[in-house]
């Protein structure tokens, strides 16, 4: 082991994180395409407004599922297998999407690409936190929230670039299926979590990951010991057994995350922004894809911006700002879109403006915050299967939203649909401020210690995949 290796310990961490990020890549390019992609399908197809939505819910749909699975497989053969195995699914996907004869094959396609999403989602911040040091958890877990920002960027660019050519949201797709050849390549660099690896009783090759990544020995041997003493002090609980018991308000707090940040409206407004900037008076699909391309890229920036000071200020503070940016936000929407009358250039930037804010509220807070709460909160031996159920809630409520939204909308009208967003803004900031706790600088077996989930010693399970 070179000296400089370890004299920058964190950097192997990085890459680690940077290359199982690339599943946050394709989580947004996949769940953002069908903005730009989805008008074209209805001018194609003629499709109607249930069609449309079932078309954005399937996905989702899947990833509930999705989501389930991978949580039992991720503690059963290892948090790298299931990051590796989902590039086959997603490329498989997005051909199934691009190269669909019918709306029939084209919905089972994107039910597939669910799969995979809901995969991804459980184990990539699964596995960052599982390699990461307590004191840059939070950027590091984050780097999935900022790929998922940029697929979504990503997917905004791609629908401009290809928005002129005859059937071009079977481009849009089919390049996605580009970005899983790269996760499936960059995955064989991935190192198996040292946790995952002591709990499985293969101590030697924790250490070789743990030297590899760049550790001194005597750090290596007190993560070691740390680790084990962890998985020692947890009860030997089923998966039932723990949410009757000590997980029960944990899993409460990942599951009221997800249902706030998603009932807020974020992904209906990813999912249909080229539509909502149309109804806003913006000229054109091509004007109206640049103003969405600018709400991908404050995406972008403001997660950048989280990562800085998630391991400075903590999880709570940012979560208060974030709701109630979002509410206000979301307030100011409704009174705009409320108020309008006829296009004007004056409605077209306020309407803006306020989106742009809302996005970068969300961007700060629960959108980063809430993938590295729930990767941080359930012990090692349950950490997948616990993770899938408030991700799968996640992917549940996102269905909900979205296959909702545009009926909403239709019955409705723009202010009344913002406004009632806004009170789930408002309902998040109360639930953060007395149901979440804070998790700055503490290590993943300080925090099981702290929220009382350990339990006097006993054996460990005799299967990880013992119900």
């Amino acid at each position: 082991m070179s000296g400089a290796r370890r004299s920058n310990p964190d950097l192997r961490r990085w890459v680690l994180a940077a290359i199982a990020s690339t599943g946050g890549l394709l989580f947004g390019f996949n769940t953002g395409i069908i903005s730009g992609a989805l008008p074209l399908i209805q001018q194609d197809w003629l499709i109607d407004t249930y069609t449309s939505s079932l078309l954005v819910a399937v996905l989702l749909g899947g990833a509930v599922v999705g989501a389930l699975i991978a949580g039992q497989i991720s503690d059963g053969f290892g948090r790298r297998e299931i990051i590796t195995a989902t590039s086959a699914t997603f490329a498989l996907g997005g051909f199934g999407s691009g190269l669909a004869p019918s709306i029939d094959w084209l919905i089972a396609s994107r039910a597939a690409v669910g799969l995979a999403l809901g995969a991804v989602s459980v184990s990539v911040p699964l596995y960052i936190a599982e390699i990461a040091p307590a004191r840059t958890r939070g950027a590091l877990v984050s780097c999935n929230q900022l790929a998922i920002t940029l697929g979504i960027l990503l997917s905004y660019v791609a629908a401009a670039i290809f928005e002129g050519y005859d059937h071009s949201w079977r481009y849009m797709f089919v390049s996605g299926s580009a970005l899983a050849v790269l996760l499936g390549v960059t995955s064989v660099w991935l190192e198996e979590s040292p946790r995952w690896l002591v709990w499985q009783d293969d101590e030697q090759e924790a250490r070789r990951v743990l030297e590899e990544l760049g550790d001194a020995p005597d750090a290596i041997d007190c993560e070691i010991d740390r680790i084990k003493k962890a998985l020692a002090s947890e009860a030997d609980h089923s998966l039932l057994s723990f949410l009757r018991g000590p997980g029960a308000p944990m899993i409460v707090t990942g599951i009221g995350l997800y249902f706030f940040e998603q009932f807020v409206g974020i992904n209906a407004i990813i999912y249909f922004a080229p539509t909502l900037f149309g109804q806003a008076g913006f000229d054109g699909r091509m004007v109206a894809s640049l103003a969405t391309i600018e709400i991908g890229f404050l995406n972008v920036l403001m997660t950048l911006v989280a990562m800085y000071y998630l391991d400075r200020i903590g999880r709570k503070p940012l979560l208060a700002i974030g709701f109630a940016g979002m509410a206000c936000s979301l307030l100011a929407s409704g009174l705009i879109f409320s108020a309008m009358r006829e296009a004007s250039v004056a409605q077209e930037c306020l309407a803006l403006l306020a989106l742009l804010s809302f996005i970068a509220f969300f961007a700060v807070s629960i959108g980063p915050i809430g993938w590295l709460m729930i990767s941080e909160l359930y012990p090692t031996t349950l950490r997948g299967r616990a993770m899938s159920i408030p991700t799968a809630a996640h992917w549940l409520f996102n269905a909900i939203v979205s296959f909702a939204f545009m009926p909403v909308l239709e019955l409705l009208g723009n202010g009344p649909t913002f406004a009632f967003f806004a009170l789930f803004g408002v309902g998040g900031w109360f639930f953060c401020k007395f149901h979440t706790p804070e998790t700055k600088g503490l290590t993943l077996e300080e925090i099981q210690q702290s929220h009382a989930l350990a339990a006097p010693l006993r054996s460990r399970p005799r299967s990880v995949l013992q119900p």
